[in-house]
């Protein structure tokens, strides 16, 4: 079998379906658990280490060996097909599987933004003010605010993925000539 040159798209895939995975748990298990904090960090973190993977199997086919570029194409390639697959399943999740998932995520929005605002000793009125703002937010999902959510992601992702390349690269000692 032969290796792909870009071990990201691999990867990507594999990312996508370990974070629709992890998804379909959390939605079997509900909202609150869904749409915790911590299962954001959980996912986060499978989705970095699904990216590492991709950097060191390049790195490893160079012989322990890779620049910052050579490092960020396969984990950045990583980042995007992950997203662009979880995407279109949240997509599929929200608009057609269980629409009524939207007044859900806002119910446990508006919840914890209280509950944190509560906790950081904000004034009632600002809480009141910033409750109100949000109740107005339309939380409906359609082709472009998914689209738009997916560049966001690629943003965030490159700079986590510039971030890994810097970590895993490393460049062959240079000896001097003689």
């Amino acid at each position: 079998m032969q290796k792909s040159s870009n071990p990201g798209l691999l990867w990507g895939v594999v990312g996508g379906i370990s974070l629709i995975f992890l998804n379909v748990i959390t939605y079997i298990a509900g909202p609150s658990v869904l749409f915790s904090w911590w299962n954001s960090v959980l996912q986060l973190a499978v989705f970095i280490v699904i990216a590492i993977f991709a950097g060191l199997e390049v790195k490893k086919q160079q012989g322990g060996y890779i620049s910052f570029k050579e490092a960020l194409k396969p984990i950045f390639t990583t980042f995007i097909i992950g997203t662009a697959i979880l995407t279109v399943y949240q997509y599929v999740l929200y608009k057609y599987i269980d629409p009524k998932l939207v007044d859900a995520l806002k119910d446990n929005l508006l919840e914890s933004t209280e509950k944190w605002m509560h906790r950081f000793k904000a004034p009632q009125e600002e809480i009141d003010k910033q409750l109100d703002e949000l109740s107005k937010t339309d939380f409906n999902v359609g082709i472009k605010k998914s689209f738009m959510d997916f560049l966001k992601g690629i943003i965030f992702y490159f700079a986590i993925a510039a971030i890994i390349s810097l970590i895993i690269r490393k460049k062959p000692v240079e000896r001097p000539l003689q």
